[in-house]
């Protein structure tokens, strides 16, 4: 329990808590919201537009640069009630690069290498930095695992779910849906695990979600972009191995599998 609660009621703990998460929602949420209209506008003058063509079903260029402002909505709660620690350290690194090398993307269409390169940096940053790693393998035992074994398949993990969400964004809402459901199952477990910081970050990503998901509904009036996408994968992939592996020990490593099971699988059929 954290010091400002010791002494108090369970009470007064869990309105309090429910307040803190409520807050974050929604500051993510306004945040967002308040940031894609200026957005919207500078989008065809830094060229972050989505341009129709024969694989897609928009008839005129639409503003790709959604994913700025769900990414700068998430940060405010984040730092605003969150202590600066490793985990969150390497973890807004790696976002600052994957903000980067995605706004980069969507303005100029990245060839597939420089897109991996990205999301390599992003992912080595917080396993190196923020110690995020799988230290248990799934039906391996309690004892932890080499690190000669555990980063490399960490890095596979966070790079295959940043690009399973990534290629899921294909339809309105898709990608947001499915990263809302993986969401709400982590922040159900890290409930059950006492694992508020995690809880924290959920409600803000998904007030972010929501946030866009005002402008990207039928008609859509913009996209994500691959700014989006690459965030939203990033992230459920990141949550879930906090989740198992420092927050609720108890769960079985191979949870993370089964929160990103959807667009695992997609990517897969794909």
């Amino acid at each position: 329990m954290p010091a400002g609660f010791r002494g108090r009621s369970f009470q007064a703990v869990l309105v309090a808590d429910s307040m803190l998460l409520f807050s974050a929602f929604i500051v993510a949420l306004v945040g967002t919201m308040v940031l894609i209209p200026p957005l919207m506008r500078v989008a065809e003058r830094l060229s972050v537009m989505d341009l129709p063509d024969e694989r897609k079903v928009h008839s005129g260029a639409i503003p790709r640069i959604g994913g700025i402002a769900m990414m700068v909505g998430v940060m405010l709660p984040i730092l605003l009630w969150l202590p600066v620690d490793r985990i969150l350290t390497g973890v807004l690194l790696a976002l600052v690069v994957l903000l980067l090398f995605g706004a980069w993307d969507d303005s100029r269409d990245l060839d597939y290498r420089v897109k991996f390169l990205g999301q390599f940096m992003a992912v080595l940053l917080v396993v190196i930095v923020g110690d995020v790693k799988f230290a248990v393998f799934p039906f391996a035992g309690l004892d932890p695992v080499s690190d000669f074994l555990s980063i490399p398949v960490t890095v596979l993990f966070l790079v295959g779910t940043t690009n399973a969400v990534n290629l899921s964004d294909g339809l309105d809402g898709l990608a947001a849906g499915v990263s809302l459901l993986s969401l709400c199952a982590i922040a159900l477990l890290a409930y059950l695990g006492d694992g508020q910081d995690i809880i924290l970050v959920c409600f803000a990503v998904a007030g972010a979600i929501f946030g866009f998901l005002r402008y990207n509904t039928y008609p859509a009036r913009i996209f994500m972009g691959d700014t989006g996408s690459q965030f939203l994968g990033f992230m459920v992939g990141v949550l879930s191995i906090v989740l198992t592996q420092k927050s609720n020990t108890a769960l079985n490593p191979a949870i993370p599998l089964f929160l990103v099971g959807l667009p695992i699988i997609d990517t897969i059929f794909v």
